[in-house]
């Protein structure tokens, strides 16, 4: 009875995955649909503009990131990302990872995007235990890299 239970749950599981993978797909698929069908004029009512899906990625620089320590609601450090080769017309997905030589299962919050514009965002990070954020994450190289995918100028 228990094997069937968890087998049931897992295929639950599966179903509800299943699901949210086609319903998401569907949205960014009627979207990229729309950019290509022409339907994005610029709202002056001339010919449509020429945009596209970007997917745009970079780091904030192996042992060169500047931390900077964080006061008040946020604790611990940032960093801001620079997008701005990426010439996104609308706010894109984005999606980071802490990397460094060393200690960064120490840390919590670097994959959250503060901030978020067309050309940046800051991703805070806080050090567990009895470090000290900045020290930690200059002396262990930490730095952030990055991926965002949004709607962007096919010209640029």
């Amino acid at each position: 009875q228990k094997h069937i239970r968890v087998r049931k749950q897992w295929y639950q599981r599966r179903v509800l995955f299943f699901f949210f993978f086609v319903v998401l797909f569907g949205l960014v698929s009627s979207e990229l649909l729309r950019l290509l069908d022409g339907h994005n004029s610029g709202g002056d009512g001339g010919p449509p503009s020429k945009r596209c899906i970007r997917t745009c990625s970079g780091n904030t620089g192996s042992g060169t990131t500047t931390w900077t320590a964080s006061t008040g609601a946020h604790i611990g450090a940032y960093t801001d990302i620079d997008m701005t080769g990426c010439s996104f017309i609308k706010v894109p997905n984005v999606v980071s990872n802490l990397n460094g030589k060393s200690y960064m299962w120490y840390s919590q919050g670097h994959t959250a995007c503060y901030s978020l514009t067309t050309t940046s965002c800051r991703v805070f990070t806080y050090a567990h235990r009895d470090y000290e954020t900045v020290e930690l994450a200059e002396k262990q190289g930490w730095y952030i890299s990055w991926i965002a995918v949004g709607e962007a100028d096919c010209h640029n």
